[in-house]
């Protein structure tokens, strides 16, 4: 039986129990037991049948119909709000869809073992490393059976050690884990710890009701408990603020709350990411539920600081804080919102000391050489400036983040780029260079990233390569975040897709399967050039990394091989130049095409922003002055659209035509005096790569030989001119 939720007063009565319901077995199921009461005199209308009553079952439809009616509300509230694509809920179930989370060796399906075949007792190295079980399991079922080497140096004194960690590997080695793991660890701990205190309490409270001689009342007076309780403010576990995760970009931010809701899915811990683009109030409302883990970059997060967010003001008692690209984040007149956080959660020297922090950066240690005009400038009292060495740099993060004898796992490759990288250059004019990338894109398709230095230049090169049916997408720092995002997934989802990109892009983003890294224009810093290759060749993959290079860019490309320790230039990519007179002549009529509609786009937006003017001021527009020049404007306005729209078909009927020959082979001879050239069209970039490298070895082999023996002939005919000067001198015999 049931009863319902109203009651009569004076009906009610207290049972008095002898003896003592809480014992030790029975501790933890009487958390919040007060006492006992009990109703006699009842009306039979308070009782509800538990079972298939007619009074239950009125209930249960009139309950059914306020349902439908709240849901249809919602339906039509949802309707009208705009959609977010990383915020709300329905984004939180796509993002848990990603099945390519996490930077580990994945085992080979050509092996014949399955990844959902995986199990915790298959996971022999992970065990070494304190993991807890919940995380051992995510880690199975992702199917990762080896952590790679950034994540076998630093767990063990992350998790075991609780030490501060400052790591430095090549990009795609990781390091998104190898801070996320022992955070993870570490709020699990935490908690456990949490509830060990919470029973404690409740033990303590058990004792003190025993002792009392009035045992009618089983709840001890107000003097006896603690404030919290009194006040009702007691914070469970639940409510903290664990951890804080910062990054630079907004994408890395999206993929690093990915990455770590992979790997919590089974011990309840709650991620949610807090960055800018999207509306301020979804990321209140999520905050409201109080995550434990919270992945921000620093403007927005610092945004919500300042308005007083209640969960965010936790962030001075937060347990763990990881910094990715720590490099980028730190660099002066950027992100000073950081700066300010730092002061803040660093005042408190006590919690500054219990804090563990995490460094991560693929660029951590890498240095630069002074500019010529620092070198020679004097500081004052006979000093000049120095360069500042790779430990020098560490000694400043750690003094500015507050970190105290952190251990130091430095991996990253004397090159700063992967192993399984390959790299290369294409020396051609600033004019040349789009008949290049387009060259490239048809001879070696596959997913493709091409890094810009400018917002307008992404802008152009995406509607140029849009008109030539490369599918290409743009990303840069002035997109709506929403587009943003969108543009991100439809290129993972294309396997021969191309993204268009500044360097917002270059940091981070963990891409499945991108083939080949465009550089248009030569990076202004060795860091970019690392970050963007950096999207390739991930993991165990392998990739290309390709630089257009110009006349006016040979200053930077110098000082970057300088600064990477490079002694030798990269070696130059194959171009068949039999192919480049097709190729200009599509990209040619592209650029035609891409002026005449750009000036056809500022025709409309000057006439619609008269028009709207006019329409404000409530103006008539005629053309009564200037009936003949209006005439000629929209006599040559519609020559100038007919003239696009025969352009347009011309390159869509020039597109429709194979540009490489289907089958056919281009041979050239080479040093070697062989015949050599793979068949265009559907080539795998590396393996060209790598064989013209190869030639190129056996070339210099041959041309070695060659020179070897040219001056052996050489220095034979000088002695042999010698010895007759020798026989020709008088005298001698």
């Amino acid at each position: 039986m049931k009863i319902s939720g109203k009651k009569r007063k004076n009906q009610w009565k207290e049972v008095k129990i002898a003896g003592h319901l809480a014992t030790d077995d029975t501790i933890g199921n009487l958390e919040g037991f007060i006492g006992l009461e009990v109703l006699e005199n009842y009306d039979n209308s308070f009782v509800v049948k538990g079972k298939s009553g007619k009074k239950r079952k009125v209930r249960d439809d009139e309950e059914d119909k306020r349902k439908s009616k709240k849901k249809n509300k919602k339906s039509i509230r949802q309707n009208i709000v705009e959609e977010s694509s990383s915020e709300v809920d329905e984004d939180e179930e796509e993002e848990d869809k990603d099945s390519n989370i996490g930077r580990f060796v994945r085992i080979s399906q050509d092996s014949g073992q399955m990844e959902d075949l995986l199990d915790i007792d298959d996971l022999e190295e992970w065990q070494n490393f304190g993991l807890k079980e919940p995380l051992l399991q995510a880690i199975a079922e992702n199917g990762f059976k080896k952590p790679t080497e950034i994540q076998r140096l630093t767990l063990p004194a992350a998790i075991m050690g609780r030490r501060d960690i400052l790591g430095a590997a090549e990009t795609g080695s990781g390091k998104t884990l190898a801070f996320g793991l022992p955070i993870l660890n570490g709020i699990l701990e935490l908690k456990e710890r949490e509830m060990q205190n919470s029973n404690a309490k409740l033990r303590k409270n058990v004792e003190i009701v025993r002792n009392r001689k009035d045992r009618d009342n089983l709840t001890p007076p107000p003097e006896e408990l603690s404030d919290e309780e009194e006040n009702g403010e007691s914070v469970g576990p639940e409510k903290r603020l664990y951890a804080l995760i910062l990054t630079p970009t907004r994408e890395l931010a999206v993929q690093v709350r990915d990455h770590i809701k992979a790997m919590a899915v089974h011990t309840g811990i709650r991620t949610v990411g807090i960055f800018g683009g999207l509306a301020l109030v979804k990321q209140v409302r999520l905050l409201r539920q109080c995550p434990e883990i919270v992945v921000a970059t620093p403007g927005r997060f610092w945004e919500l600081l300042k308005e007083g967010n209640s969960h965010l003001n936790k962030v001075d008692d937060i347990s763990f804080l990881a910094i990715d690209e720590t490099d980028r984040m730190m660099e002066k007149g950027h992100f000073d919102e950081l700066t300010h956080l730092l002061e803040r959660i660093n005042r408190n020297v006590e919690k500054k000391a219990q804090r563990q922090n995490f460094v991560f950066s693929a660029t951590l240690t890498l240095v630069h050489d002074l500019p010529e005009y620092v070198k020679f400038k004097s500081l004052g009292r006979g000093k000049k400036a120095q360069k500042i060495t790779s430990e020098k740099k560490l000694e400043s993060l750690i003094e500015i983040l507050g970190i105290s004898q952190p251990k130091v796992v430095d991996i990253s490759k004397e090159r700063g780029t992967a192993e399984q990288l390959t790299e290369c250059r294409i020396v051609c004019s600033l004019t040349e260079k789009d008949f290049y990338l387009y060259y490239f894109l048809q001879c070696h398709p596959g997913r493709t990233m091409v890094f810009c230095n400018s917002i307008d230049c992404v802008r152009r090169l995406a509607h140029l390569f849009g008109l030539l049916n490369c599918r290409a997408l743009p990303l840069h720092a002035s997109m709506a975040q929403k587009q943003r995002l969108k543009n991100l997934d439809r290129f993972r989802q294309d396997p021969e897709g191309l993204l268009i990109a500044t360097d917002v892009a270059a940091r981070g983003l963990d891409i499945p399967q991108v083939q080949h890294v465009i550089h248009y224009q030569v990076p202004r810093t060795s860091e970019n050039y690392v970050h963007r290759s950096g999207r390739t060749a991930r993991a165990t993959n392998e990739g290309i990394t390709i630089l257009l290079m110009e006349p006016g860019e040979v200053d930077n490309y110098s000082r970057l091989c300088r600064t990477l320790g490079r002694s030798e230039d990269l070696p130059v990519f194959p171009v068949t130049q039999r192919y480049l007179a097709a190729v200009k002549e599509r990209v040619n009529l592209a650029r035609e095409v891409d002026e005449m509609d750009l000036r056809e786009r500022r025709t409309q937006k000057e006439t619609g922003w008269r028009e709207k003017a006019a329409r404000e001021l409530e103006v008539l527009i005629t053309d009564s002055e200037s009936d003949d020049e209006g005439k000629q404007t929209k006599q040559r306005h519609a020559i100038e659209k007919k003239y696009l729209k025969e352009k347009r078909n011309q390159l869509n009927k020039l597109l429709s035509t194979p540009l490489f020959p289907k089958g056919y082979s281009y041979k050239y001879p080479t040093a070697g005096g062989q015949l050599e050239m793979p068949t265009l069209g559907g080539q795998d970039a590396v393996k060209v790569m790598k064989e013209a490298i190869q030639r190129g070895k056996e070339s210099s082999k041959v041309i070695r030989k060659a020179m070897k023996s040219k001056q052996g002939k050489k220095q034979k005919k000088q002695n042999e001119e010698k010895k007759e000067k020798v026989k020709k001198v008088p005298g001698q015999f």
